[in-house]
């Protein structure tokens, strides 16, 4: 088709667009139009996009659709967590208490418990040190006791205490403690007498004299008064009347005799058992040892093997088994309570007013939310862990219409449901119909009824209530029920320092002891309590009181009004102090506030567009047009210079320069600056011109330049882009030229790049930023030395940098 401009071409709709369809490109690098897909566009041009730059309202988020890795490490603020949100099972193990076997060096947090499982003591981290918890009523300290012959030594070791005793040593051998030999007294160390003694009986152990009967002394040893052959093999021995052996032989099996079920003797291992070389007798079965829930037992009694139980290896259990404790709500299934499992009146309990008075007597509830029927009144009222309420009146129920003022018979007020039944307020009550059917209406004044009211007396709270059918509406007469009662009959529960159990003598018992209303007298001290305060209505009834409360006082404190007529002034108060009130010369210069305004109308008149200052004798202040500032004028509001300003030194702003123009209007040119880092210098230049601005067309007059920046040659040659847009090096060596940084787009130069008096240097490219044509990155000049190459650049991007080489340039 023929060249068309763009604004020519036929419009494609968005949903017929494809990956596949053309858009035209300027490629600036080569300085022509070229075509590109629609798919590699977006693929690519999402990495030229500048970072910060899509708006977060633009970017939309699935839920769920943010993973967990992208959420920044300590970005949820305790603020963005629900009070009651981390429950039991978001709490890691050992988030609470610490379980180990030496404790750390310090605590996570302040409050943090370590358990010492090792001891099981336990520890709270305060902030700086570990401080050991000690239970209630423990004891916390042992003190020995070294007085006297027995000495009690106490050694403590982290919680565990250690009590041993010592004695003194004897000041001789062969003594020991005891006391006095003949009679009662204080225990010394002393030799052992022979009165220390008892004398040995059949029944009892003591000293014994050594005379005979198959014993000797030898020396001072008592030994066995029998001599035989010593042998250390088991015999069957011969023994004299004394119990002593005279004689024995090897023993043989038939010594032993033959066990049997009712007397010891000799076995021989049967099924089961083995005996090894040692003679010890064991069971010959082998199993893998271990704890089992399920085992597998041979005919001889022996665990043969182990197993878990499986949930078929329990037997049904029968309810009958089942006699204490209770079955938790999430071990019932749902649904599984059906109707015939519920007992009478276990969902909505029954019962009604006990007389005619139609007082209710309540039940008391099993549970939030159970019912109960008045049968008498026929209501139903729900518990709500407090209390009954009555159930909410729904379609084909009584319907509350709104308030029915039997002296003007009127309606007075009309609820939303009664609206849209046809009742309006202001108007009289609509005749019965369909359309109203069990709406009903309360009486709020009393009077006597006309149109479709009852003409009989009503008083509050009546109800009138409509049949759908009729003239009128049918009375409910709730008053007279009311009026039936006595407050004498109505119970009270005494309280306080009110004794009275009925309504009315409680009424009584309080209007013996009230204050009275309209001008009380107090005579004596009248104590307000913790947290009083007095409220005054004043002159309207509505819902704005004057309240008088105090401080909480540290000490007595009188406040003594003074005698005269007048009003209080309170530190929000304004406009009530006058002139009148301050004493003439009361005012100081202490008092007057270094931020306080004064009015120019209160300062002496002065001539049009002067100044107020000190005069030159320091003292006196004067009007002046001409202000001379000898040190630092600092303006913190806005200043404005009708005519020419000469500042001579140097002039400071915190904020903006604006300029008018010629002409007083809205439009202003504002000169700001970006807040600096450090001491900033800019310097206009000396001479009649026009600065330039960043985002405005440019038409340059005068050559612009910047000064090449020399490069630091080195094994890599570090190459920042802020520095300026040309730079040069020379290569003494084989070289890589640097990942470039502070890379910005648009930016445009060359880099010139010199052979030392060697030649022959090469340059490699670190990093991913620099493109050549056709992915091939130039060879310098090869042999002369001096030779010089040169790489220009344009930065697409922060990432991707254009490179095109003049090779050889001389």
């Amino acid at each position: 088709m023929a060249d068309l401009k763009i604004s020519e071409l036929a419009a494609l709709a968005g949903n017929n667009l494809a990956t596949a369809d053309l858009v035209a490109v300027v490629d600036s690098s080569a300085s022509e139009t070229k075509k590109l897909t629609v798919g590699d566009l977006v693929a690519n041009g999402v990495t030229l996009i500048s970072d910060a730059t899509i708006p977060g309202a633009k970017i939309l988020f699935a839920d769920g659709g943010i993973a967990t890795a992208k959420v920044a490490d300590a970005a949820i603020t305790t603020a963005k967590v629900a009070d009651d949100g981390i429950t039991a099972a978001k709490l890691a193990n050992e988030s609470t208490v610490d379980l180990v076997t030496t404790l750390p060096s310090s605590g996570a947090f302040t409050g943090q418990l370590a358990l010492d499982t090792d001891d099981n003591n336990l520890y709270c981290w305060d902030g700086s040190a570990w401080q050991s918890l000690k239970a209630a009523g423990s004891i916390n300290g042992v003190t020995g006791s070294t007085v006297g012959l027995v000495n009690i030594l106490v050694s403590t070791s982290g919680s565990s205490v250690q009590i041993s005793a010592t004695q003194d040593d004897t000041d001789a051998a062969n003594k020991f403690l005891a006391g006095p030999t003949g009679a009662g007294g204080a225990v010394a160390y002393r030799v052992i007498d022979g009165s220390d003694i008892p004398v040995a009986t059949t029944s009892a152990k003591g000293g014994v004299v050594v005379n005979g009967e198959g014993l000797r002394m030898d020396a001072n040893t008592i030994e066995v008064d029998n001599d035989v052959t010593a042998s250390a093999t088991h015999h069957v021995v011969t023994y004299s009347a004394k119990g002593l052996i005279t004689g024995g032989r090897v023993l043989t099996g038939s010594d032993l005799p033959a066990a049997t079920s009712s007397a010891k003797g000799a076995v021989i291992p049967g099924t089961g058992l083995a005996v090894d070389g040692s003679g010890n007798l064991n069971h010959s079965n082998t199993t893998s040892a271990g704890t089992f829930t399920k085992v597998t037992v041979d005919g001889q009694g022996h665990v043969s093997s182990g197993a878990t139980l499986a949930a078929t290896d329990i037997p049904d259990l029968a309810a009958s088994k089942i006699t204490s404790g209770t079955i938790p709500s999430d071990r019932i299934a749902s649904d599984a309570i059906t109707g015939e499992k519920l007992a009478d009146s276990s969902i909505t309990k029954f019962g009604g007013a006990s007389a005619t008075n139609n007082v209710v007597t309540f039940p008391a509830a099993d549970f939030k939310g159970q019912f109960f029927f008045d049968e008498l009144n026929e209501n139903l009222y729900v518990f709500t862990g407090s209390s009954y309420l009555p159930i909410t009146v729904i379609s084909g129920n009584l319907v509350l219409a709104g308030t029915y003022d039997a002296s003007t018979n009127l309606l007075d007020s009309v609820t939303s449901e009664g609206s849209a039944a046809g009742f309006t307020s202001g108007q009289a009550l609509p005749a019965p119909a369909s359309t109203n059917q069990n709406y009903y209406v309360v009486v709020s004044a009393s009077g006597t009824g006309s149109g479709a009211a009852p003409g009989v007396s009503l008083a509050p709270p009546d109800m009138l209530l409509s049949t759908g059918a009729g003239a009128d509406f049918i009375l409910i007469d709730v008053s007279n029920a009311i009026a039936g009662q006595t407050a004498s009959n109505i119970s009270f529960t005494a309280s306080g320092n009110i004794s009275a159990t009925d309504v009315q003598a409680a009424i009584q018992e309080l209007d013996t002891e009230k204050i009275g209303a309209a001008g009380p007298t107090f005579t004596g001290t009248v104590l307000l309590g913790q947290n009083a305060v007095l409220a005054f209505e004043g002159s309207a009834d509505d819902g704005s009181e004057l309240t008088i409360t105090c401080a909480n006082p540290t000490a007595d404190r009188t406040i003594t009004f003074p005698d005269i007529t007048g009003t209080v002034i309170t530190t929000g108060d304004t406009g009530t102090v006058t002139s009148t009130m301050i004493l003439d010369g009361t005012i100081v210069n202490a008092d007057v506030s270094a931020t306080a305004e004064i009015a120019v109308s209160k300062l002496a008149n002065g001539s049009a567009r002067q100044l107020l200052q000190t005069a030159s004798n320091g003292t006196d202040v004067e009007f002046t047009s001409n202000v001379d500032v000898p040190g630092t004028l600092d303006v913190t509001g806005v200043a404005t210079f009708d005519s020419t300003s000469l500042f001579v030194g140097n002039a400071t702003f915190n904020g903006s320069l604006i300029f008018e123009g010629a002409t007083p209007d809205a439009h202003e040119l504002t000169l700001s600056v970006a807040d600096p880092s450090a001491d900033v210098t800019v310097t206009i230049p000396a001479s009649t011109t026009t600065l330039a601005g960043l985002a405005v067309t440019q038409s340059f007059t005068k050559a612009q330049r910047g000064t090449p920046v020399a490069l630091t040659d080195g094994a890599t040659i570090a190459v920042d882009m802020s520095l300026g847009n040309n730079f040069s090096v020379t290569l003494a060596g084989n070289r890589t030229l640097g990942d470039p940084t502070n890379v910005t787009a648009g930016q445009s130069g060359v880099i010139v790049i010199t052979q030392d008096g060697t030649g022959s240097r090469t340059l490699a490219y670190a990093g991913t930023k620099y493109k050549f044509a056709g992915g091939t990155a130039p060879t310098l000049t090869a042999g002369a030395a001096a030779a010089v190459d040169v790489l220009a650049y344009y930065c697409e991007s922060a990432t991707r940098i254009t490179v095109t080489s003049l090779l050889n340039v001389s």
